[in-house]
């Protein structure tokens, strides 16, 4: 299950907050999320992982950066050769 999935708004911040402070910190923080929406609002880097491999590893500013427009989501479609409606 996401971390934040079936939090109110509050606890999405509140939980947002507590792991950019853990960061700030200089603690590592590990997330597996598939609510990209909300994984761009909160990590530094991206790792993608598609059927037991890493497709890439990458800041997320310099991930963003290379697709200018594109979604977090649109860029995870793209890498892992999925479109909306099939599995990955």
């Amino acid at each position: 299950m996401p971390p934040a999935n079936g939090l109110d708004p509050e606890g999405v911040r509140w939980l947002r907050e507590l792991v950019r402070g853990l960061a700030a910190q200089g603690r590592t923080v590990l997330i597996s999320s598939h609510i990209l929406a909300e994984v761009a609002l909160t990590v530094d880097d991206i790792v993608v992982i598609s059927r037991g491999r890493t497709i890439t590893q990458a800041p997320l500013p310099e991930l963003l950066a290379a697709r200018p427009g594109v979604s977090l989501e649109d860029i995870y479609l793209e890498l892992t050769g999925t479109s909306e409606g099939e599995p990955s």
